[in-house]
Order: structure tokens, then sequence, then C-alpha cells
């Protein structure tokens, strides 16, 4: 069945303009209420782009990542294109980006011959997706860079400079070492994330469950 939703024209300030495609469901037949929506998937895609830059993300992957996550349909790189204003270059190479991070997926309809792309919609398991590509692109190779860093020094270094310097570094490896035994715990694994999950996520009556 044509998915009747409608697909976000050019983003700006102000909201999306809507691009209609079949007949438009009864959710948005009101033009207030569509462009009300326009208007606040608008602003999480540039906040969410704003955003990323604080945790060392590109702008436009996070902005194809909110496009897909706040309008819950799948797209194709035209539309992606069109919503945002960028090339197909660089739409292409950020939707490879997130799905190697795991949090967009890749797939074609039967009888359509163009790729489309969707966003997970869990947020929790978008976070501990992002929370491992992290981990794997910035903390290992951080600790690595820290180990080999120490195996240059001369093992039986008694300079103040050498002493200073192991001391400082393996101070920092600790705190690495500390965050991988975190990470083991509580979010290697699905089954692990999730019993982190049930201790500290609120639920309907309270902050938080207690621990079993």
């Amino acid at each position: 069945m044509r998915d009747s939703r409608p697909v976000p024209g050019p983003i700006s300030e102000h909201g999306f303009g809507y691009l209609r495609t079949g007949q438009m469901s009864k959710n948005f037949e009101n033009s207030n209420e569509t462009e009300s929506i326009g208007a606040a998937q608008s602003l999480f895609i540039l906040e969410w782009g704003r955003m990323s830059s604080s945790w060392g993300i590109n702008r436009t992957m996070a902005q194809i990542h909110a496009l897909l996550f706040v309008t819950g349909r799948a797209l194709g790189v035209d539309e992606i294109m069109s919503a945002l204003q960028i090339s197909r270059g660089n739409a292409s190479m950020n939707l490879r980006e997130l799905m190697d991070w795991g949090i967009v997926r890749r797939f074609r309809k039967p009888g359509d011959r163009k790729d489309t792309y969707v966003s997970d919609s869990d947020a929790w398991r978008m976070f501990l997706r992002v929370a491992r590509a992290k981990k794997r692109r910035e903390l290992d190779p951080t600790a690595e860079a820290i180990r080999e860093c120490l195996g240059k020094l001369p093992a039986h270094a008694q300079s103040e400079g050498a002493q200073i310097l192991k001391e400082r570094l393996n101070d920092l490896l600790d705190v690495f070492r500390t965050l991988d035994l975190i990470y083991e715990h509580a979010l290697a694994t699905d089954e692990a994330f999730e019993q982190t999950l049930r201790l500290f996520r609120p639920t309907p009556d309270g902050p938080a469950t207690d621990a079993p």
C-alpha cells in the first residue's frame, strides 16, 4: 500500500514545505495541523543538527537521521536531498555512515527500483547504538594511543619527567579501563542494556524501579 503521509519539502527555520504524494490521510487534511507538524519537525531537525556538533557528529549526518526519525517513514535519497537541500553525494555518504552506526537501515519495497531509508523508531535502542559506535570509533582508539605512548617510555626510566608522564598516562588509562567495565556491564549486549534500563528508567508511577 502506498504511504499517504506527506513528504517533507525544503527545510527552513519556519518549518517544512510539504510535497503531497497520493491521497492525503485524514490526519493531515487540516492545513493548520500540517503546518504545525512541519514546524515541529523542522525545529527538531535543526536543533538535532546543532546539538550533534557537541557530540563530534557531522551536522548533515545528524539532520538526515533526525529527518528519518521524526517523519516516521521510509524516504528515498531524492526526498532527503530535497528536504535538507544537500547534494546527492553528501546524502549518500552520510546515509552509509548512519547505516554503519546501525541507526538507519536501507530496504527496497517489492516492485520498486530505488532504495529507501528508515530510522530505528526506538529511542533507547538508537542511543545504545550511538554509544557503541562512539566507543568503537573514539574511546577504544584513544585508549590504544595512550598504551602506545606508555610503550615508548623506557621501562626503567627514572627521571622526574618520565615518572610524571608515566603516572598521568596510567591515570588516564585507568579511566578508560573503568569506562570499559561500565560498558561491558551496561551496554555491551542488548540483555545488559535492558537490565540497566530497568534499574534506572523512570516508571509511570515513580522515578525508577528498585534493583531486583
